[in-house]
């Protein structure tokens, strides 16, 4: 699920998105997108919060409805 959230704590539907990690990248949002449905058990969100000049870099806000799935995204994507 990738529904943009304007809340540090969102809602999905009846899921609570309470953990959330803030996320710099030079790849593709869509790439980060396919590892969160292919690893992510829980519901979460991913919103754009930036870009710079040469939209090269992207600053998002990813929320996760269970904090195992943030643990997991921070040690086997982000840190990888």
């Amino acid at each position: 699920m990738n529904e943009p959230q304007m809340d540090n704590i969102g809602s999905v539907g009846h899921a609570t998105l309470a953990f959330g990690v803030l996320f710099s990248t030079l790849g593709a949002v869509a790439d980060v997108e396919d590892w969160l449905d292919d690893n992510c058990t829980g519901d979460w969100s991913l919103q754009v919060e930036g870009m710079d000049d040469s939209l090269t870099k992207k600053s998002l806000r990813i929320m996760f409805e269970l904090e195992a799935d943030k643990l997991t995204f921070i040690n086997d994507f982000a840190r990888a």
